[in-house]
């Protein structure tokens, strides 16, 4: 079994989220488009928006049914 390398996710609104481990880049389409409005290309800058997105909504205070977490081990 291989090795998932890119992973997306579509938004309520439409927009396209793409994250490619292999080229470490991350792309938000709009809803219907073919060039994306935000492109990260740096390991770096996407770890500080996870970071970021992890500070502003820790994923123990917002557990939803409707919202797909990753549950921690430990």
């Amino acid at each position: 079994m291989s090795k998932l390398n890119a992973f997306c996710v579509n938004l309520k609104s439409g927009q396209l989220i793409v994250a490619d481990k292999q080229r470490g880049s991350l792309l938000i389409y709009p809803a219907g488009a073919k060039s994306p409005v935000v492109k990260l290309n740096s390991v770096f800058d996407i770890i500080a928006v996870r970071d970021l997105l992890n500070d502003a909504f820790p994923p123990e205070v917002y557990n939803s049914g409707d919202v797909r977490m990753r549950k921690i081990q430990g």
